[in-house]
């Protein structure tokens, strides 16, 4: 195992040899997945296979979504339960808050989606299906949008499982361990776009709050602009990402870091306001939050790093909630029983 603490900068890692038949090129890859998860909990991917075609209608059909007068995008709003769905406006959300951390909100609007298919038949009528396969709603002014969203989403499950795999090699486990955890996925997807900032923001206000995600897997498609992504190293200094053009940003969440008994790191990262030059630039970023299925068991992974469980074993569906309705409704209560990833 490397030394952690070595990795200042987010590394770049080329998928494609992970694709090829035999084992040599899946277990270099998986070697560097590993490294990067120990060390700084990021790491970008190139050779990926996610056609640009993809990629590039859905940034478009976003940015002319978010260009929509708010009482047009106020048509699909999110739902009162506060489930990932539909629009967030500006001044909903603070990430911070799932930290404990009090905040003025975050400087962003967002549309979010859920699972495209259906809920499993065991949770069909139950709480589950609600919080976890609420029905996705679409602008009907925007007759693109949703065919866009589904076609990138499934890509992005795709390559999430892809990657799943290679975590699974890295850890010296079988490849498939994952896949029945993740075969009725219940992961959600964002759009967020940072507008222009027309004055100063609020002490302490960011475009994105310093947070951990709370998932499995995150991978992320952002703009390369002042104002972006930064992640925190073990110093305690932030380092910014700027990734290939090509390349998605991937990150470790809080259920992989309980999953590797906190070898991996879920690292903290926030997206930083844009310098004075630069407030007139607005930003679009699409993560994919990749969360597995809601009975999955999130047990800690303890044969490859030869330490104890430092976790009992937990249920994805209980674990999940509490941090997120915090950054909804920013607030510091106290945390769930099963702390949320």
């Amino acid at each position: 195992m490397s030394q952690k603490g070595e990795l200042t900068e987010v590394p770049a890692i080329d998928l494609a040899p992970s694709f090829d038949p035999g084992e040599a090129g899946r277990d270099r890859v998986a070697a560097e997945i590993r490294r990067a998860c120990e060390e700084i909990g990021f790491f970008s991917v190139i050779g990926h296979r996610v056609p640009d075609d993809v990629v590039a209608v859905l940034q478009r059909e976003a940015k002319d979504y978010f260009a929509l007068p708010l009482e047009e995008k106020l048509k699909t709003p999110q739902p009162p339960e506060k489930i990932s769905r539909g629009y967030s406006h500006v001044g909903s959300r603070g990430l911070a808050f799932s930290m404990g951390k009090e905040t003025p909100p975050d400087l962003q609007e967002s549309f979010a989606m859920g699972p495209v298919k259906p809920a499993p038949s065991a949770i069909v009528g139950t709480p589950q299906e609600k919080l976890f396969f609420f029905p996705n709603s679409w602008p009907e002014q925007r007759p693109g949008f949703r065919a866009a969203f589904e076609a990138y989403y499934c890509e992005m499950d795709r390559l999430a499982v892809h990657i799943l795999r290679l975590f699974a090699r890295a850890l010296k486990l079988d490849d498939g361990f994952f896949d029945e955890k993740v075969n009725q996925a219940t992961s959600t997807m964002r759009a967020i776009y940072y507008p222009p900032q027309e004055q100063m923001p609020a002490l302490g206000q960011l475009r994105a709050g310093e947070h951990t995600d709370y998932d499995t897997l995150t991978i992320l498609k952002g703009d390369d602009v002042p104002g972006g992504l930064q992640v925190k190293l073990r110093h305690g200094g932030w380092v910014d990402v700027h990734p290939r053009s090509d390349a998605f940003v991937c990150n470790v969440g809080d259920l992989m870091m309980r999953w590797t008994n906190d070898e991996w790191v879920s690292n903290l990262h926030r997206v930083a306001n844009p310098p004075p030059e630069a407030m007139k630039l607005g930003r679009l970023s699409v993560p994919f939050f990749h969360n597995p299925n809601v009975d999955a068991e999130i047990r800690c992974v303890t044969s490859f790093y030869g330490k104890g469980e430092k976790y009992p074993p937990v249920r994805f569906g209980d674990f999940y909630l509490s941090k997120h309705m915090k950054a909804q409704n920013m607030t510091k209560a106290p945390e769930a029983s099963a702390r949320s990833g």
